[in-house]
């Protein structure tokens, strides 16, 4: 027998009877509209919404507001809805037919990411867990808003996330290296030649611009050597994209543990200062020097990670994106190719050794070459798509 729950007037659960009995108890005004019934599939519903149901004429009409006199009844029929009010599902609206649609949706995804993993980083107690995780968080999440909305991809992430470690973890400690070691004492300093604005800007863009273009463009050159004609022009896109997200947040990771060594290094001459001093007056002027001096360092320092975690691995990302365009083109060119592949070294690497020259100048002007390169990049991206729409590229 299909068992059927209904609550009376008192709230009281009756039941369990049959199809037949409900229908007789709604003909006789035992039970009217709203009377909250229990299916025998478990749900709640009002007798109104339940096909096949006859009420009583009576139980139908239209009634007057209740006055002071009948309120108990309206305290009751409160206290009816309560009873039947079933609060998980009230409250956690997730069921077998909206779950799926729901976590399929990528936009629920890259929401639930921006608002629970920061905080979930920065639950872990080391430091240094902390730092990697929010640059990484930071450089993932351009990753997944150029691939998703700038290349509009729904390529594998396998390569890609592969040349992100790669060139971060390889590259980056291999260029340094190369810094330290390889390259002449004053070459490595013309960056940082304060006298001689020219000079900067050389170094800049045939230091800088030059070294780490080459270096963020290695895994685009390895998948375009490795698959031939069969390499995928958006594939290497994407790996040359993910290449510079990687350079980015392993340069950012470089450059924090930095700024706490200088933060480090403060503190101690800080002290040093303060015990060489002879009187108490030279004792508080060192330390009052010394905390200034600190709370400037905190300050570059934040400023510096927060610009290098948002918008500088998006520059990195674009720069590399630009050289990639032209080593796609130039592997379909022909004789052109050493022309192509010298445009997409020299492009990205004076656009890189500029903004780095302008952000000792006037941050603001070098905020206008991250557009220019975006724009750059953008084009190009269209020229590689109305291509392979006209099926120039196998």
């Amino acid at each position: 027998m299909n068992h059927w729950y209904y609550y009376d007037i008192s709230g009281s659960k009756k039941g369990p009877v049959d199809w037949d009995a409900i229908r007789r108890l709604a003909l006789s005004g035992k039970i009217v509209p709203n009377t909250q019934i229990v299916t025998p599939e478990g749900q709640t519903k009002q007798a109104s919404k339940i096909d096949g149901l006859t009420f009583n004429a009576s139980s139908t009409q239209k009634t007057e507001p209740p006055s002071m006199s009948n309120s108990l009844g309206t305290v009751q029929e409160i206290l009816e809805t309560f009873r039947a009010t079933d609060f998980k599902k009230e409250i956690i609206p997730i069921d077998p037919d909206n779950a799926a649609t729901l976590f399929k949706a990528p936009t629920f995804w890259v929401v639930f990411a921006l608002g629970v993993l920061p905080l979930s980083i920065t639950s872990f107690q080391d430091l240094q867990i902390q730092l990697y995780g929010l640059i990484f968080f930071f450089a993932m999440l351009w990753g997944g808003v150029l691939r998703g909305l700038v290349l509009k991809s729904s390529d594998s992430l396998i390569l890609p996330v592969t040349s992100f470690f790669i060139t971060g973890f390889i590259g980056v400690n291999t260029l340094f290296f190369f810094y330290t070691h390889c390259l002449p004492s004053f070459y490595l300093n013309i960056a940082d030649d304060g006298n001689n604005p020219l000079i900067r800007l050389f170094g800049f863009i045939f230091q800088v611009g030059f070294c780490e273009e080459l270096c963020k463009i290695a895994p685009v050159a390895l998948y375009l050597i490795w698959k031939r004609k069969k390499a995928s022009p958006m594939m290497a896109l994407l790996i040359g994209v993910f290449s510079g997200l990687g350079f980015a947040a392993f340069e950012n990771v470089v450059y924090a543990t930095q700024n706490m060594e200088r933060g480090l290094d403060n503190i101690i001459q800080t002290v040093l200062n303060s015990l060489e001093a002879q009187t108490e007056e030279q004792i508080k002027e060192e330390i009052q020097n010394g905390g200034i001096a600190a709370l400037l360092h905190i300050h570059s320092a934040m400023i510096s990670m927060m610009l290098r975690s948002v918008s500088l691995v998006f520059a990195h990302a674009i720069w590399t994106g630009i050289f990639t365009y032209y080593i796609i083109c130039a592997t379909t060119s022909g004789k052109r190719w050493v022309v192509l592949c010298c445009l997409g070294l020299a492009v990205p690497m004076v656009l890189h050794g500029v903004y780095d020259w302008l952000c000792g100048l006037q941050p603001g002007f070098a905020a206008l070459i991250i557009g220019f390169s975006f724009i750059l990049f953008y084009g190009y991206l269209s020229k590689i798509r109305q291509q392979l729409h006209q099926k120039n590229f196998i």
